[in-house]
């Protein structure tokens, strides 16, 4: 076990020999081309919006490319309150920001739990984001709450959308994405939280991109050479709370 453990080690040093612990940095978003090539090499970016530190903003850029993302200057929260009225919306609402975790239970067994989903008004959860100390409170619903894949195959019945008014604000795809992949994207998601909402280590079967619109957004990236380190691999009960 211990030359395993042994040989582990050295292929995650030669790692990042090869490939150091740095990621790119684009002033601008890339072609289709450059795109492609960074998903070829499996390495993560970070695309910003001012080249040689002139006053042009994201926005501006992105719609030099011909994509318009209007939910980067409206989306206040003025404006979210007013486009989703009363509409209810499913917020997942944790004593400690972990929604979707490994929690150990009273009787110290781990369990995989989900959050408690409670349906509220897009007023009161983001009256209630940063209030509250006792719950925390996360906009975290997946599979496509903004655009789903029923959307993209165009199926003749698809599902709502929790936040169809916002919808004219987002667009479905981004087309250097698409382009380079060859394919409509699987699902567009919408996430609201604070400091506080936490998203368990995991790994997707996807390409991401995020777009950051308020805040900022931190993400811990792990490359598969560390796989070895993690505990991922127990025993756990999975239980709906």
């Amino acid at each position: 076990m211990a030359s395993h453990s042994t040989s582990l080690q050295w292929f995650s040093n030669e790692y990042y020999e090869q490939n150091g612990d740095q990621m790119e940095i684009l002033q601008n978003p890339p072609s289709a081309l450059e795109f492609s090539r960074l998903v070829h090499i499996s390495r993560p970016v970070v695309i910003k919006g001012a080249k040689h530190q002139t006053s042009v903003s994201l926005t501006d850029l992105l719609m030099m490319q011909g994509f318009r993302v209007p939910a980067l200057t409206l989306w206040s929260d003025e404006y979210l309150t007013d486009r989703m009225g009363a509409r209810q919306i499913s917020i997942a609402v944790t004593p400690n920001g972990l929604a979707d975790a490994v929690t150990p239970g009273p009787d110290d067994q781990l369990y995989f739990v989900e959050p408690l989903v409670e349906a509220m008004s897009m007023s009161e959860f983001l009256n209630n984001i940063s209030t509250d100390d006792t719950e925390i409170r996360y906009l975290q619903s997946q599979n496509g709450n903004m655009y789903s894949s029923d959307y993209f195959d165009e199926q003749e019945t698809q599902s709502i959308s929790e936040f169809e008014p916002l919808r004219s604000d987002v667009p479905s795809d981004v087309a250097f994405c698409t382009e380079a992949l060859g394919r409509l994207p699987d699902a567009v998601n919408l996430w609201i939280g604070d400091g506080r909402s936490i998203t368990s280590i995991h790994s997707d079967p996807y390409e991401n991109i995020y777009t950051v619109l308020r805040g900022a957004k931190h993400f811990t990236l792990l490359p598969p050479s560390e796989g070895w380190c993690l505990k991922g691999k127990i025993d756990i009960v999975t239980m709906n709370l």
